[in-house]
C-alpha cells in the first residue's frame, strides 16, 4: 500500500481528507470486502479474479485485509468535523441496502465481495451528509439514516442500461 500511496502522491493524486472551504471536508475511505454482505458461494469463488490476481501477505484472509484498509481511515473518522457539510467516499460499499431491489437474483452471488459493513461504521461517526460509492457497476441514489449515499457508475461499454456513464454535480457551494 505504500508503494501505491508514493506514486500517487508523485502523481499528484491526493489521497487524505480535503477540505476546500470552511463549510465542507471530502473524505475518502479506504476499505475492501470482508464478507459482511454474506458468504461466498462455489459460483463466486471459482470466478472472482481477486481470489488470483490480487497477492497478499501470508496469513492474510478477507478480514484482515479488509481491517487494515479501515484502520487507515481512523485518523480521519476520529477528528471533529462540526459545521461541515461531510461527503465521504470510498469504492467499496458501506452497506448491502444501497443495491437496488431490481437486481436479478442470479446476480446477487456478487454481493459477499461487495463490500463491508465497518465503511458504514465509519460514515455513521463522521456524521456523512453524502457517502459515494463505487464497485457495483449499478447506479442508484437512495437517503438512508440522514446519509445520501450515491453511485454515478460508469461501469463497462456493454452496461449503458444500468450506469449513466456521465458526470453528476452532488454539491454546490
Amino acid at each position: 500500500m505504500q508503494l501505491i500511496q508514493t506514486i500517487a502522491a508523485d502523481c499528484g493524486i491526493r489521497m487524505e481528507p480535503l477540505h476546500p472551504s470552511y463549510c465542507v471536508s471530502i473524505i475518502p475511505l479506504f476499505g475492501w470486502y470482508d464478507y459482511s454482505f454474506g458468504y461466498p458461494s462455489r459460483k463466486l469463488l471459482a470466478s472472482w479474479i481477486d481470489y488470483t490476481a490480487c497477492k497478499w501477505p501470508e496469513n492474510y484472509d478477507e478480514k484482515s485485509i479488509t481491517q487494515h484498509f479501515i484502520s487507515m481511515n481512523e485518523p480521519f473518522v476520529n477528528k471533529s468535523n462540526t459545521n461541515r457539510f461531510i461527503i465521504s467516499f470510498s469504492h467499496f460499499l458501506p452497506r448491502i441496502d444501497v443495491m437496488p431491489i431490481y437486481i436479478p437474483p442470479d446476480k446477487r452471488f456478487l454481493y459477499p465481495v461487495l463490500g463491508t459493513t465497518l465503511l458504514e461504521s465509519q460514515i455513521c461517526k463522521l456524521g456523512s451528509d453524502i457517502h459515494i460509492y463505487g464497485h457495483s457497476h449499478v447506479n442508484n441514489q437512495v437517503m438512508i439514516d440522514n446519509t445520501l449515499y450515491i453511485n454515478n457508475a460508469f461501469g463497462y461499454p456493454y452496461e449503458t442500461r444500468i450506469t449513466s456513464k456521465k458526470l453528476k454535480c452532488i454539491f454546490e457551494m
